[in-house]
């Protein structure tokens, strides 16, 4: 008896399809280039800079600029003269140094007055021997006058900013080029001389 043999099974089973080589959409790949070109786009108009309020250099679109009114620029800028030129005796805080014999200028009465008046003669001329400061008694012949040494403007910012300086506790009114020019010229005759306590006690 003759047995039939069995053919090997071929692979009958459907299989699932498959895109073709250069098949399927081309969408995905569009956007992409769309958004890298959008990208690049904005590089180029910023110079790399994403954000606007921060100047590089060669930026192509300038930042915004700030336009403060006149006082605060000159409040601004008698900070930076502060401290280049008076920190070191006055401290940042303002408080001097009683043991080095440096009054204070936080809450001074000689800075917070009304008017400017006897702060601009001292920073012209400078003051010398026993001079009274929030109850305490200071006596350094080593303040340096600044007639020859600041501007008008110089001295009107570095007025501002100690009188205005809110985190010594200070609100006095901001001071001008023009008050200090006025007091530059009506006390020229002085020439290096400093000023003491009984010639600026009168002075309002």
């Amino acid at each position: 008896m003759s047995q039939k043999t069995k053919k090997p099974e071929t692979e009958s089973a459907e299989t699932e399809p498959t895109i073709a080589a250069g098949g399927g959409s081309a969408w995905p790949f569009v956007l992409l280039v769309v958004l890298l070109f959008g990208c690049f786009l904005h590089v180029e108009s910023t110079g790399g800079a994403f954000r606007a309020d921060v100047f590089q250099a060669g930026m192509r679109t300038l930042p915004p600029q700030t336009d403060d009114p006149p006082a605060v620029k000159s409040y601004k800028r008698g900070a930076q003269l502060y401290a280049a030129g008076c920190v070191g005796c006055h401290q940042a805080t303002g408080l001097g140094s009683a043991a080095l014999n440096f009054p204070p200028l936080a809450g001074s009465e000689w800075v917070v007055r009304e008017k400017p008046d006897r702060l601009i003669r001292i920073m012209l001329n400078a003051v010398e021997g026993p001079i009274k400061v929030k109850d305490i008694t200071y006596d350094n012949p080593a303040m340096l006058a600044f007639r020859d040494v600041y501007s008008d403007d110089d001295i009107a910012a570095i007025a501002t900013f100690i009188r205005g300086n809110a985190e010594w506790g200070n609100s006095a009114a901001f001071v001008t080029p023009q008050q200090v020019k006025a007091i530059r010229d009506g006390t020229a005759a002085m020439g290096s001389q400093k000023w003491r306590v009984e010639s600026l006690e009168p002075v309002p």
